[in-house]
């Protein structure tokens, strides 16, 4: 029995130096590793400021630009000051609103949708152009309720906020890493 407590105390300060070697290599080594909207080249044109305008509605859905704009202001907040009084602008439209089955039950009713929604947004400074995207397109689905049209209606409206936060940071990581 002593000897073996003898060998374990005599690897474990070996063992422990390997550790933390191994720990400060991983930590300096440096892979180039960074989490994403963080590194980049910024906002175009270095922008500090943005103005985001209520975007169009060019869809047949009533009551969605101001939802999606607020997705967009409050993602943009954590990189720059969105204010009215900026000089750069984004400028937004809803170009597309599509809703379409995915499943259906064993009766053929429908079960869950999925809504596409497709944007065109640029970013500008008087008349220059600093960004553009004319085709920015994103989906979500969700679950459809048979005995409650209500609940159907809430959750095409949590879909809708969520598709709008998950793109408003795409967009904006995507302008950050100057994609």
């Amino acid at each position: 029995m002593r000897s073996l407590i003898h060998i374990r105390s005599s690897v474990w300060p070996v063992a422990a130096a390997a550790l933390i070697i191994l720990w400060l290599g991983l930590g300096l080594g440096g892979c180039g590793y960074h989490v994403s909207g963080k590194g980049g080249g910024g906002m175009p044109g270095g922008i500090t400021e943005l103005a985001l305008p209520i975007f169009a509605n060019e869809t047949r859905k009533p009551d969605i630009e101001a939802l999606v704009t607020s997705a967009f202001a409050e993602e943009f907040l954590t990189t720059v000051k969105v204010t009215d009084s900026a000089t750069a602008k984004m400028l937004g439209s809803i170009k597309s609103y599509d809703l379409k089955a995915v499943s259906y039950s064993r009766d053929d009713v429908n079960q869950e949708y999925r809504l596409t929604v497709l944007f065109s947004l640029e970013i500008v400074s008087g008349e220059a152009v600093l960004w553009s995207d004319t085709a920015v397109t994103d989906y979500g689905d969700f679950v459809v309720n048979t005995a409650d049209v209500t609940a159907t209606e809430e959750a095409e409206i949590a879909a809708l906020k969520k598709l709008a936060r998950d793109t408003a940071r795409l967009v904006k990581e995507r302008m950050l890493e100057d994609f």
